[in-house]
């Protein structure tokens, strides 16, 4: 099993850094592992979206939590009701750290703590 998970987050990686085209080696993806992981790739570059398009809307923010499944990641802007939840793989979250969207929410949340928000 900790094989599969080194091959998953082998292709995750491939897949964020753009080197790897889905349209281009549609035969391959067509496998039940390929397939797998390139969904969990279309999920959290969504969140990374959704943390994009809410960054600019006051009282957004996100946060980390973990679970008996691993960790959860929590978007949520009150003024659009609009609240989400994704679990996440270590390796997935590792890569949405590093997203400026992501990074401006979470350092929003920690500068509003600070002001005792």
């Amino acid at each position: 099993m900790d094989h599969r998970h080194e091959w998953d987050r082998t292709l995750f990686e491939t897949l964020t850094s753009n080197r790897l085209s889905r349209n281009k080696y549609f035969a391959q993806f067509n496998n039940d592992w390929f397939k797998a992981v390139h969904r969990r790739y279309r999920v959290v570059a969504s969140v990374k979206k959704d943390a994009e398009r809410l960054g600019t809307i006051p009282e957004t923010n996100c946060w980390i939590s973990s679970s008996a499944d691993g960790l959860l990641f929590h978007l949520q802007s009150p003024r659009l009701s609009y609240k989400r939840v994704v679990a996440l793989q270590p390796y997935e979250w590792e890569w949405l750290v590093q997203q400026k969207a992501i990074q401006l929410l979470l350092s929003a949340n920690s500068e509003a703590a600070l002001l005792g928000g």
